[in-house]
């Protein structure tokens, strides 16, 4: 990946509703363009993150599994 990661969120523990919260809050401090990086072990995220962007109309670009844990990119688009 050649962008550069304006946030890194390790969310590792976190429930869903803790990680969505602060990632809305997060995503509003980046320029258009930017992207988040959000690290987790909740096994929910593989299909509430991509619902998340997509009613937030923000971009989930990569996503990835490392150690267990999942790992999201998402850029501001809105």
């Amino acid at each position: 990946m050649n962008e550069k990661i304006a946030i890194q969120l390790d969310m590792t523990g976190k429930e869903c509703f803790q990680i969505r919260l602060e990632l809305r809050v997060q995503i509003k401090t980046l320029a258009i363009g930017e992207i988040i990086k959000v690290t987790t072990d909740n096994p929910l995220s593989p299909k509430s993150m991509p619902k998340w962007c997509k009613i937030n109309n923000q971009e989930l670009f990569l996503s990835d599994i490392q150690n267990g844990n999942y790992i999201f990119f998402i850029k501001r688009i809105s």
